[in-house]
């Protein structure tokens, strides 16, 4: 139970004191416990213990200085009259002189005013000042109206209107009920109870009010009988809400009781997102979700929801054997450029809305990867996430697949029938891909399934209601497709909800670095600066897809793809490929005796003298030897090198060798034990005794 003083300055109205005390006990039950504090009886210097202070008058506050610890749970306690009262007066002759008296000039005055709030203007109040009483200036005043306080009436008046003590006024006692952060269903009665009795000239807190209680009610209702125990914190990951079965999960009775910090392991709890972690709690393991919520760019508090592990299993094996599981998250998304920042942070915000998103871009910039980061990053994450590209269907086919068919519709039809993609995706997110690219007919189909969220089979008569959260992309400019005629404008609006624009790779080439060190992994560092140069320079019009690409063919041949050396006439490439040219060559050439050795840097292994070939026709020994020479060259701890670099290698050279050749000598030599072949990236080695054969 709370605590709440009530403080006043003397003690010379006990009466009054006892009957707020009352009024408010009758309102809070046993939410609150209510005591009185007189200050001029109190301590001096004595500090006051409570979760909240009312106090009866604003000079109060400068004496509350040294005894409160905070401040900022203090209120003013305001007090109005009944609705009895406010009938009484309404029946006082229009146009009298009323004298209005209260145990103090401050208090009288105070009670006027707030009958002068509640709209009452017929009648002048006058104030009574007990000083003043001998002066006269009351004695032309025939009625009177008191708030309990008959006594202090003076004697000549004829007629006096008791309209007892004022009870808190509705807004004091919704503060307190905010500022201790109480709720219930019977303390929710109480104060609207309340709220007949008492009269207000403020309309704005009833109202307000009435709407905070019924969007609680309905926050309630609603996350009350939801599966997931859902937690709303602030930026210090203080509860500001928790659901019915959040209490569940944390075993505890009220948000108070929540301390997350105990209970959540650090990366989960200071990670602005997270996305399907598993977490354990009081022995049980669960799948939670954080979404961070901000404010001007600032985070301002954090959304959370557990689901027990064992409810959501059994819907995700299901999901992953059909292929309905989005794989990427944001954090996926490599980069370090502001604009992809800029993409990502919007992104994240229509992730928490249901509404339609239409991702535009050139082709291969990651459309379907933001999508699927979005799908996972919103509250659907645990449903169907289900692409389709609408550019490799045929229109009769892609018909039949979105909208599904009822059994005998056309040739070929399953017997049983099919539900379509958007039926399975219930619940969850469909992906549109390439939407640019459906026909007019389909395009008049869809219209109607985004605007009304139903879906009629192929040979059905049937509506069937859908809840699909819907994701498009494309790399057309649909605009222009709306002059040409071929897409419907209103289509493209329906779309055009939320539009989200990724940038080409050549408007972010910040990113090439971090890009290709995820796809070449260790192999990052075998790039040489030309060939970083040659990668900057090029403006990668197939986007992060040809990178990608780029980055297999290196990792395959050790060099960069032909097209992409058209930037090599630059001063750039030429300077640091004459800075290479010598090591490039020991390693790319193989020789006879003719030629003098390449001399080994600095630092470098010792390697034998290799020679620049001068004849082109070898015996096999000869050619045996210069493979093994050139296996030798490009032998490392990590790795040996490909049966395919060695082909272009010799072909370099002037020899063609074919890979059938190739396998015959190479197999010899490891019959030998001259060489190790290996799979993969182990590729083929030289062994010590080939480096012996080769020293000779």
């Amino acid at each position: 139970m709370k605590t709440v003083a009530i403080v006043y300055k003397t003690s010379s109205n006990m009466n009054a004191m006892n009957f707020v005390k009352e009024n408010l006990e009758g309102i809070f039950e046993d939410y609150i416990s209510f005591f009185n504090v007189h200050l001029d009886i109190y301590p001096e210097n004595s500090p006051l213990h409570a979760d909240a202070y009312l106090v009866s008058g604003d000079e109060l506050y400068e004496q509350l200085k040294e005894r409160v610890d905070n401040f900022s749970m203090i209120i003013k306690v305001e007090r109005s009259p009944d609705v009895k009262a406010l009938k009484a007066i309404s029946e006082i002759p229009s146009g009298s002189k009323v004298l209005l008296v209260n145990d103090s000039y401050e208090t009288a005055l105070d009670t006027a005013y707030s009958f002068y709030e509640m709209g009452v203007n017929h009648i002048s109040f006058v104030p009574f000042d007990s000083s003043l009483e001998r002066t006269g200036i009351y004695d032309d005043i025939e009625i009177a109206v008191t708030p309990n306080e008959v006594a202090l009436v003076p004697s000549h008046i004829k007629s006096v209107i008791n309209i007892g003590y004022r009870i808190v006024s509705f807004d004091t006692v919704v503060k307190l009920k905010q500022l201790l952060d109480l709720g219930g269903e019977r303390l929710n009665s109480n104060i609207f109870r309340h709220l007949h009795t008492v009269v207000e000239s403020a309309g704005s807190f009833y109202s307000n009010f009435i709407y905070d209680y019924l969007k609680s009610e309905m926050i309630k209702k609603v996350l009350d009988i939801s599966a997931f125990g859902t937690i709303l914190v602030d930026a210090l990951f203080e509860p500001v809400y928790a659901n019915a079965k959040a209490f569940s999960i944390f075993e505890v009775s009220d948000k108070t009781e929540l301390d997350l910090k105990k209970v959540l392991p650090q990366e989960v709890l200071y990670s602005d997102d997270v996305s399907g972690a598993e977490v354990t709690i009081n022995l049980n393991v669960y799948i939670l979700n954080k979404y961070t919520i901000t404010l001007m760019n600032e985070n301002v508090g954090y959304y959370i929801t557990l689901q027990d592990k064992r409810d959501v299993a059994p819907m995700l094996n299901s999901l992953k054997e059909k292929g309905y599981l989005a794989t990427y998250q944001f954090k996926d998304i490599i980069h370090c450029s502001s604009c992809m920042d800029k993409v990502i942070s919007t992104a994240k915000r229509m992730a928490r809305t249901d509404l339609t998103v239409l991702i535009r871009g050139e082709s291969g910039t990651g459309k379907e990867m933001v999508a699927q980061s979005i799908h996972n990053y919103s509250s659907r994450a645990n449903y169907p996430f289900i692409a389709v590209n609408c550019a490799a269907l045929p229109e009769t086919l892609l018909e039949s697949e979105l909208f599904g068919y009822e059994p005998g519709s056309f040739t070929g039809a399953r017997s049983k029938g099919k539900a379509g993609l958007f039926e399975q995706a219930h619940m969850g997110t469909i992906f549109l891909d390439e939407i640019g690219d459906i026909s007019p007919k389909l395009q008049s189909r869809l219209l109607r399934t985004i605007q009304e969220m139903q879906v009629m089979r192929i040979g059905s008569d049937k509506v069937i209601n859908i809840d699909v959260r819907i994701i498009a992309a494309t790399n057309k400019n649909l605009e222009a497709e709306i002059s040409k005629g071929s897409f419907r404008s209103d289509l493209f609006f329906r779309l055009n909800v939320l539009p989200l624009y990724i940038p080409p790779l050549r408007e972010r080439k910040e990113d090439i670095p971090d890009l290709l060190k995820s796809f070449l992994g260790t192999e990052y560092q075998s790039i040489r600066p030309y060939e970083r140069t040659v990668m900057m320079k090029y403006d990668w019009p197939g986007n992060i897809r040809e990178l990608k690409n780029t980055a297999v063919y290196y990792k395959s041949l050790y060099e960069l793809p032909e097209y992409l050396m058209d930037v090599k006439d630059s001063d750039t490439y030429k300077e640091e490929l004459q800075e290479e040219e010598p090591e490039k060559q020991c390693s790319s050439e193989y020789a006879s005796s003719s030629a003098p050795a390449c001399q080994p840097s600095a630092g470098s292994i010792s390697r034998p003298k290799h020679y620049r070939m001068r004849r082109l026709s070898l015996t096999e020994d000869e050619l045996k030897d210069n493979i093994l020479s050139l296996i030798y060259d490009n032998s490392a701890p990590a790795h040996g090198i490909g049966r395919t670099l060695l082909v272009q290698i010799l072909k370099n050279s002037g020899i063609n060798i074919s890979d059938g050749k190739l396998r015959e000598i190479l197999s010899v030599l490891a019959s030998e034990g001259l060489i190790e072949i290996g799979r993969g990236r182990f590729g083929t080695r030289i062994t010590e005794i080939g480096i012996d054969r080769i020293k000779r």
